[in-house]
């Protein structure tokens, strides 16, 4: 039968309790548990220790590896590629977040980081970053430790009830549809005209409409097709305007890069996928010469103006939904409710179908003569049965 020992220990910080036993394989384990100030006690390092002993009796528990956490990340995202089929812009976004994260804890053992040393990480990257992107490193920085307890080679996942930054409600700046003309007008380069015409046209996101090529767009059909997209229902087909199908015949005339493989929207002269950074720039001088003040972003804010004006145009919310590529009705009754959707044909066939009425209001209260005028009371009088 397994055994071991608990162990008071008096260092500089204070005092700790800390458990001693061997593990399945027969090599000694030292674990320090916590310390006083920490509310540790004998009694919960005793309790941890009958823990580890059953672990080791029944699950054959090993001592975690000695994993610094720059390593383990490394073969998380590896694995994580492959096992998990992400998508391309996903496997950038995890690269780019876990550079961030190696920077900070990449030598760091990756049994030894604390709930202590995330809330150090997280006040740090506030520093530099706003809290929306802060929370997203924590959510990868947790799918990493949690994957690692899984594996048995970390004793918990320090992330998991980490206090998130707070993300304050951003109110959205939208084009209303006189600015939008107003705009259009104002693009000197043709190629930023068209991109303005089909974000504000298709509602499509910033890297569907850069990943774009000859090929997605049928001007015959007049469709085009999303084959890169967040999720598998982002990846659609939407119906183009006659107004933006004639926009992309032109903008496709003008293009040296017009083969089916090219992208749509390139560089000039090498033919490279188009920059946002040189799109932002030109969409804000756009702005200024239509003598728009206000902070409007480039791709974000086309994207919830074409879908709440589309949505107050009286376009179906399936339609809707489809058109936006979104997983869930939930997300597009953000929309509605933001154009102020209301229904009324619904309205109106949920009261034919109870009252059997036609759409015209069979009520009429009953009124006296004296809560009329005369002409009033003539008219009601000559309409009563």
């Amino acid at each position: 039968m397994a055994s071991g020992s608990v162990l008071l220990y008096n260092g500089k910080r204070g005092t700790s309790w800390r458990i001693k036993y061997r593990d399945a394989e027969g090599r000694q384990v030292m674990e320090t548990v916590g310390s006083e100030r920490n509310g540790i006690t004998e009694k919960k390092a005793q309790a941890e220790l009958r823990e580890r002993l059953v672990r080791v009796e029944r699950k054959g528990y090993r001592r975690p590896q000695a994993l610094t956490f720059a390593a383990y990340a490394d073969s998380w995202f590896e694995e994580g590629k492959t096992r998990r089929d992400w998508k391309p812009l996903t496997v950038r976004a995890y690269r780019v977040t876990l550079r961030h994260l190696k920077a900070h804890f990449g030598p760091t053992r990756l049994g030894s980081i604390r709930p202590r040393d995330v809330a150090g990480y997280t006040r740090e990257a506030l520093e530099r970053f706003a809290p929306r992107t802060v929370n997203r490193h924590l959510n990868v920085f947790s799918d990493v430790m949690k994957t690692a307890k899984a594996e048995e080679l970390v004793e918990s996942n320090p992330v998991e009830g980490a206090e998130r930054p707070k993300v304050r409600r951003r109110r959205w700046r939208i084009l209303e549809p006189v600015e939008v003309a107003r705009v259009l007008r104002e693009f000197e380069d043709e190629q930023a005209r068209a991109i303005f015409l089909t974000l504000m046209l298709t509602g499509m996101r910033r890297f569907e409409l850069q990943a774009l090529r000859w090929r997605d767009v049928d001007l015959v059909e007049s469709v085009v097709r999303i084959r890169e997209s967040k999720t598998e229902v982002g990846e659609r087909t939407i119906a183009l305007s006659p107004t933006l199908a004639e926009a992309l015949w032109q903008h496709r005339r003008r293009s040296p890069f017009n083969g089916d493989d090219e992208w749509v929207f390139c560089h000039p002269k090498r033919g490279s996928m188009i920059g946002h950074e040189w799109y932002a720039a030109e969409f804000r001088k756009a702005l200024k010469r239509a003598s728009i003040t206000d902070y409007v972003r480039p791709f974000h804010d086309a994207r919830h103006a074409s879908l709440t004006n589309g949505a107050a145009a009286g376009e179906a919310p399936i339609a809707l939904m489809a058109r936006a590529g979104h997983r869930s009705m939930a997300t597009t009754n953000l929309y509605l409710h933001l154009a102020g959707v209301v229904f009324r044909d619904e309205a109106n066939a949920l009261e034919a179908r109870l009252l059997g009425t036609s759409g015209r209001s069979f009520y009429r209260p009953s009124l006296t003569s004296d809560d009329l005028s005369d002409s009033e009371a003539a008219e009601t009088a000559a309409s009563a049965p």
